[in-house]
């Protein structure tokens, strides 16, 4: 009887140690990624892992970090093309007629200038309709989160891993990414590098709310 129980223990305890804890699983997940997109493999270093649960009605709602970054490039985008308009218009003024009189070659660059500034202004104005358009595809989730209406749906796992490893010249750093692990932590379903993440938060949702105020406005009903 004694021998028995202690087999019954015995086999209750390997199965509990065998049991993989959450950061295992997600290692498991992503490493293989990050080895695969490294110049050096071999040199891959594990530094930190931290996950955080994903529901639906919160920012960790991956939807929500995909529309935000594709928001962000965009308006970066259009803030360049704007300033290139504001370039082109300075330079245009530059080599406008003089009391009645522009030589050959003003009338040379500012139709150089001019050519660019309608370039720049095409290209800002594609910018401005890809970004409202993102905002169209996206209204019912905005709403639901604005409004508070979406359902408290818990829809996986976000997890910040960070990493060293060499780069092609020898020198080891140190990097971090950000996954989406689906519920059951059996797939990555988004990864978005420093980058991405740098590039969305420079973005300024202020600034934009408020160039294209009379749109957003027109777009959600307000």
């Amino acid at each position: 009887m004694k021998k028995g129980l202690f087999t019954v223990i015995s086999l209750a305890l390997l199965a509990s140690c065998s049991v993989k804890t959450n950061e295992e699983k997600a290692r498991e997940l992503i490493e293989p990624q990050i080895k695969a997109s490294l110049i050096k493999p071999e040199s891959y270093e594990f530094a930190q892992i931290k996950l955080d649960s994903c529901f639906s009605d919160s920012q960790h709602n991956p939807e929500f970090f995909v529309f935000a970054m594709k928001v962000a490039k965009l308006w970066k985008e259009y803030k360049d093309y704007s300033s290139d308009v504001e370039r082109a218009e300075s330079s245009m003024a530059i080599y406008a007629p003089s009391y009645g009189y522009q030589s050959a070659f003003g009338k040379q660059q500012q139709k150089k200038y001019k050519a660019e500034m309608e370039k720049a202004k095409r290209k800002a104005a594609t910018a401005k309709e890809n970004i409202l358009q993102l905002y169209e595809d996206n209204k019912k989730l905005l709403m639901d989160y604005n409004n508070k209406s979406a359902k408290h749906e818990f829809i996986g796992w976000a997890v910040s891993f960070a990493y060293r490893a060499e780069t092609a010249g020898g020198m080891k750093i140190m990097g971090e990414d950000l996954f989406y692990l689906d519920k059951d932590m059996t797939n990555v379903t988004h990864r978005f590098s420093e980058e991405d993440i740098k590039d969305m938060q420079s973005s300024d949702p202020d600034d934009l709310n408020y160039e294209f105020e009379k749109e957003l406005k027109e777009l959600f009903g307000e």
